[in-house]
């Protein structure tokens, strides 16, 4: 129950996150709300190591983190590109999919899920592409089919990446896990704001939210870590991933945006499905 808890906790803070973010993105470059929310979570993530102390894990962990750090960064890039140049409506369910890997990864090293607990896995991540899709106003454009499907692949193995890493990473230690995947974060982020000469700016009235987006992902990353450790991957994963619904319900009370039939359906099948996790 502390794994479920942990994770739906994740969901949460993931969620926020996203909306905020999305909402800054409006008014503030991309680039500049990445690397500002980024570079905060790494302060708060180098602060909490240096207070608990403790060595160095393993170079396999930092390895693993690292991966983990670049699987984010990666999904999100994706995700990202392939709602500016595709169709919503198949790159969100199509991303959605991330906790395949670590359940096919689970599987074939024998941490095979209980009946109840894969059933309620297959109808929690069935309510989650049912929630992400949204229906297409008319008929559909043939040449963003394949973009949208291709990064929705790239966002979906990006993500499932991370969650995978990031369980293997925590097994040693939580904190350098993820000071570890932010560093390599920041990295990238920033070595692709100096290619591309990107002025990073924001008015000084979105700096909070915009900090408040790193604090929320590191309250995300910790809690689907922690997670991770006490139970299957595969469970943790597809009880993080729900921050979809967790982002569309804030959008829903804050933004007006309403929710069509199927996408209730979607939120009603994966709260059966957490149900059924409970209570396997």
């Amino acid at each position: 129950m502390l794994a479920i808890a942990l994770a739906l906790g994740a969901s949460l803070a993931w969620g926020a996150s996203d909306f905020l973010g999305g909402l800054k993105s409006r008014s503030v470059p991309l680039l500049s709300v990445l690397l500002i929310s980024q570079t905060t979570a790494l302060a708060l993530l180098t602060a909490m190591v240096v207070i608990r102390g403790g060595s160095l894990p393993d170079t396999s962990s930092l390895v693993q983190g690292a991966v983990a750090g670049l699987g984010e960064t990666a999904g999100v890039a994706a995700l990202y590109r392939g709602l500016a140049v595709g169709r919503m409506s198949i790159v969100a369910p199509v991303a959605a999919t991330a906790p395949v890997i670590p359940l096919l990864a689970g599987l074939a090293t024998g941490q095979i899920p209980g009946p109840l607990q894969f059933t309620g896995l297959a109808l929690a991540l069935l309510g989650l592409v049912v929630t992400a899709r949204r229906p297409s106003g008319g008929k559909a454009n043939g040449t963003r089919t394949l973009p949208s499907v291709l990064y929705g692949l790239l966002a979906a193995i990006g993500f499932g990446t991370f969650f995978l890493t990031m369980h293997n990473a925590s097994q040693s230690d939580v904190g350098w896990a993820l000071l570890t995947a932010r560093l390599t974060a920041v990295t990238v982020i920033a070595s692709i704001i100096v290619l591309k000469r990107h002025h990073v700016t924001a008015p000084k009235a979105d700096l909070p939210t915009i900090a408040a987006i790193g604090a929320l992902i590191i309250a995300a990353d910790s809690l689907y870590a922690t997670a991770s450790t006490l139970s299957l991957a595969s469970i943790a994963a597809v009880l993080g991933s729900l921050h979809t619904i967790i982002t569309i319900a804030l959008a829903r009370i804050f933004l007006n945006e309403q929710l069509q039939r199927p996408q209730l359906i979607g939120i009603a099948t994966s709260l059966i499905g957490v149900l059924a996790l409970s209570a396997g």
